[in-house]
């Protein structure tokens, strides 16, 4: 991006030549803007100096514009209804009508919250634009730091002083089998009966909370799992577990990528489960940023 630079004339000087040119006359734009003539004057005078060229052929009575001042005028007015619309976006933003929002989202509980939220949120600003980012939840909480993100879902809450955050729900934690498999009737499936299995993980740096999570329940529950490997993304782990080589973990809210025959199954006895929050900077003014952890408060609490 080419680095902005400051401009030796202002904006009050080109309103000031497009009223003169718009009226014909020094007297008349004088009189419309409030101004003493002579002050206009120093402004055309200061105008013409910064850009370097002659705006105004100053014939006795006569005031026409020269080239280079017809090439100015005619494109004021574009530029003013750019100021215009800049003005009004930013006073609409300030009140939550329009906007930007940069989400720090891991995948993990759009369906089950944040899908419906912003389509509410959209329904009611309509020029809503979104942008989504992926990280960790500690990562997450650096991007909030630095200002690289607005709000981030996390599965931890912040500690950091300057972060603030909203408990949303927690999520249940399944297991998925492969076609065929003995305990593929089942409904349920208590823990310990999957202490003979080979698990795929997800690497811990992608979610060390879910993962960390996983391994204590298994501990809990007597065995430690035998984790042959380690894969990413969870189509991925899925379509390993579709071919029979072990089983995985899921989030109950991703049941839905379930293919190639294989099948999803709540685990017992321990429930493993996640938390999710919504993490924001604590002292953030935004009314759009307000108006989305709203309404992620009010849909935790309706169905959760």
């Amino acid at each position: 991006m080419t680095p902005f630079r400051y401009h030796s004339f202002d904006l009050r000087q080109l309103v000031s030549f497009a009223e003169i040119a718009r009226t014909g006359s020094y007297r008349g734009a004088a009189k419309t803007l409030h101004v003493a003539q002579p002050a206009l004057s120093r402004q055309i005078q200061n105008l013409e100096a910064a850009l370097g060229i002659a705006l105004f052929d100053r014939a006795p009575r006569r005031l026409r514009l020269t080239v280079e001042g017809r090439e100015l005028v005619t494109r004021l007015p574009a530029f003013f209804a750019h100021l215009e619309q800049l003005t009004d976006a930013a006073k609409s933003a300030a009140r939550g009508g329009i906007g930007h929002l940069r989400i720090g989202e891991a995948g993990v509980i759009a369906t089950e919250l944040l899908a419906p939220v912003l389509r509410t949120l959209r329904r009611e600003r309509p020029d809503l634009r979104l942008s989504f980012h992926q990280n960790t939840s500690q990562g997450f909480f650096d991007d909030l730091l630095q200002d690289k993100i607005d709000c981030a879902f996390t599965l931890l809450p912040p500690t950091h002083t300057e972060l603030a955050s909203l408990r949303l729900l927690s999520l249940e934690v399944g297991v998925v089998l492969p076609p065929g498999h003995p305990l593929a009737k089942r409904p349920e499936i208590p823990l310990e009966m999957l202490r003979a299995e080979s698990f795929i993980f997800a690497p811990r740096n992608a979610n060390p909370v879910l993962y960390d999570e996983i391994i204590g329940c298994c501990h809990r529950a007597g065995f430690s799992p035998r984790i042959i490997d380690e894969v990413s993304p969870r189509p991925r782990v899925i379509s390993q577990v579709a071919c029979g080589i072990a089983i995985a973990t899921l989030i109950e809210s991703l049941k839905h990528l379930c293919i190639g025959g294989t099948t999803y199954h709540r685990l017992v006895r321990p429930v493993p489960k996640i938390t999710c929050y919504v993490a924001y900077r604590q002292h953030d003014s935004s009314a759009l940023l307000r108006a989305l952890v709203d309404l992620c408060r009010k849909r935790a609490k309706e169905k959760f």
